[in-house]
């Protein structure tokens, strides 16, 4: 496996790790048993947990941007906060940031502004746009869905 490849090889298999176990319970040596290499190449593509968390964060970010129209009304809007915004893994990656984000604040950080605060920017945009006469305030709609599905976990 060439160098680039077992270093994402490693970051998929750490994403599901930490959203099942949390950082504190996801061990070098669970990433090493799971993704089948050895401990020196999980140290020689990562500094330490905290640099593998801060790539896993990284790359799920980068592959969960908001795939959003130009303007929705609250129906539409709300089918895109939920198949979106709060998707399963996005659920349980906020309940990991805000849980245990102080293990981890490089890549907790990175959360909070390039998932997060997208998705708000995003979907207020979008709700500011909106045909239907009253506009909704979107932060609290916002966090009263994620409070919800943070319950549900």
């Amino acid at each position: 496996m060439a160098q680039r490849s077992k270093k994402l090889h490693i970051i998929r298999i750490a994403l599901p790790l930490f959203l099942h176990n949390g950082y504190k319970g996801t061990s070098i040596d669970k990433v090493v048993r799971q993704s089948a290499v050895s401990k020196p190449t999980v140290y020689n593509h990562f500094q330490d947990k905290a640099a593998l968390m801060l790539a896993v964060i990284e790359h799920w970010i980068e592959s969960n941007k908001p795939s959003l129209p130009l303007k929705a009304n609250a129906q539409a809007l709300n089918r895109l906060i939920q198949s979106q915004w709060l998707s399963s893994d996005a659920v349980r990656l906020y309940a990991l940031v805000i849980g245990e984000g102080w293990r981890f604040p490089e890549a907790s950080a990175l959360f909070w502004a390039q998932y997060d605060g997208i998705w708000r920017k995003a979907l207020t945009y979008i709700s500011n746009r909106s045909p239907d006469p009253e506009p909704n305030p979107v932060e609290l709609v916002l966090d009263q869905q994620l409070m919800l599905r943070l319950r549900q976990l």
